[in-house]
């Protein structure tokens, strides 16, 4: 029953146990608009950066710090918005980082300097990093827990298809307009869907009655759940409230080894993810392919990760984490193992880079989600933001470990056989979650991830 008394409203059993109404699916849809805008993102400077290099007059390997600095913005980003999602809500923080994000994609059209280029694309990546946390929180509140993985996997999924998208629409906008027009355009949105966020997303319910009053506010957001209200109507929520900094209890009540454990599958799964983009055209030039072959076989792995990220939350509902997530990340462990002896077919690369994008980006998302029904209300924000840093910390990694071991010598065969090593590290860690999960509930602490344990 949503309806306690006479004048009362659980707002957690009314999403819970509720069917999902039009209104939720809005807030999910306008959410994922942040993830859509991180993969037209990735494709812009990518396609964009050969031109500006030769403006600023840099080679090309310079521009490797200019991919990296996004990176690391993007870490920090989630590593701060995260707990400020957590403090000042999810909807003003998320607007806000998507504002800035809008704001520094329009100034890279102008960049003078190669400074001022590693600056700028380094404050964007704060703004796009600093989005997640707070629409994945946001989004995940506004649905009910038994669908709250598949929402998640849904969500950034999104991501994928921005990048399939953002492909065609760059390249239709610097064939007709020009290069700059890339990211005039691709800050505008941003802009444009930051005041949209402001006008139109509502705030997390379960955010608002954590922090107390706002009851008309409140009261505005449930009509659309619950049309008829009791007269008066007071709102409660099964979330338990938090004292303190919400980082502190992500390692307090058992969390620790928990939040750990969860960190290495967005690492891990990040990490490869980004790798085989970057890397395998570079692998195919070397084998006389050319860029635009290469280029078909890196879109195969978008359309791996579209369908991997979409069905992960489906399948953790059907048939539990440890049973999708651990056979995910070790099928996408042998995917990434071959991808060395691939290197001199299209066909055979393109195979190796979807099923990369299929079991890794299964793994990856499924991991998101899994972050999403761990943590609960007042720490979800700061919980998905460092677990999403740990990700975009993998990011930066991989290219440089991939560099210093190419330099060393290292040939591409073994390279890719031993960054196959990291999907079995994901695939231990779920694994030992499972156990700390296990333990939690058997010894009765609060962090108790039911959803572990298949």
């Amino acid at each position: 029953m949503t309806i306690q008394d006479s004048n009362s409203v659980n707002v957690t059993k009314l999403i819970d146990d509720a069917p999902v109404r039009s209104f939720q699916i809005f807030v999910i849809v306008l959410c994922s608009l942040a993830a859509f805008l991180d993969g037209v993102d990735t494709q812009s400077i990518g396609i964009a950066a050969p031109i500006i290099a030769a403006n600023l007059k840099l080679s090309t390997p310079a521009l490797g710090p200019v991919f990296s600095a996004a990176l690391v913005g993007a870490t920090l980003g989630a590593l701060t918005f995260g707990p400020l999602g957590d403090k000042y809500g999810r909807k003003r923080t998320l607007a806000l980082a998507v504002f800035i994000f809008g704001i520094f994609t329009i100034a890279t059209a102008y960049a003078a300097t190669f400074e001022q280029l590693l600056l700028i694309r380094f404050a964007a990546g704060i703004g796009l990093g600093g989005a997640t946390p707070c629409f994945i929180a946001l989004a995940s509140e506004y649905a009910p827990k038994r669908r709250r993985a598949m929402v998640a996997s849904m969500m950034w999924a999104a991501f994928p298809f921005g990048g399939f998208v953002g492909g065609f629409l760059n390249a239709y906008i610097l064939s007709t307009i020009g290069w700059q027009a890339i990211f005039l355009v691709g800050g505008a949105l941003p802009i444009l869907i930051a005041l949209a966020f402001l006008i139109w997303l509502p705030e997390s319910l379960k955010f608002l009655i954590a922090q107390g009053g706002a009851t008309a506010r409140i009261a505005a957001i449930v009509q659309h759940l619950q049309p008829a209200l009791p007269a008066n109507a007071h709102f409660v929520s099964d979330e338990q409230k938090v004292e303190g900094l919400p980082l502190k209890h992500l390692f307090s009540e058992g969390r620790a080894l928990g939040t750990l454990l969860l960190w290495v599958p967005f690492f891990t799964a990040f990490g490869v993810l980004i790798l085989a983009v970057l890397w395998t055209p570079l692998l195919l030039r070397d084998n006389g392919i050319s860029p635009a072959m290469a280029g078909v076989a890196v879109a195969f792995n978008g359309l791996g990760a579209l369908i991997g990220m979409s069905s992960a939350g489906w399948l953790i509902e059907r048939f539990g984490v440890a049973r999708i997530l651990v056979p995910a990340f070790l099928l996408g462990a042998v995917a990434t193992a071959l991808v060395g002896y691939a290197a001199a077919s299209v066909p055979a690369m393109a195979t190796e880079l979807f099923l990369i994008g299929l079991f890794v980006g299964m793994g990856g998302s499924g991991a998101i989600a899994l972050a999403t029904i761990t943590y609960p209300t007042a720490i979800r924000s700061s919980g998905v933001g460092w677990a999403m840093a740990m990700g975009r910390f993998g990011q930066v990694v991989a290219p440089l470990f991939a560099g210093a071991a190419v330099k060393g010598g290292w040939s591409n065969i073994q390279l890719f056989v031993v960054l196959a090593i990291a999907p079995v590290l994901g695939a231990l860690a779920i694994f030992a979650l499972r156990s700390v999960s296990a333990h939690n509930r058997a010894v009765g602490t609060v962090a108790a991830p039911s959803p572990l344990v298949p």
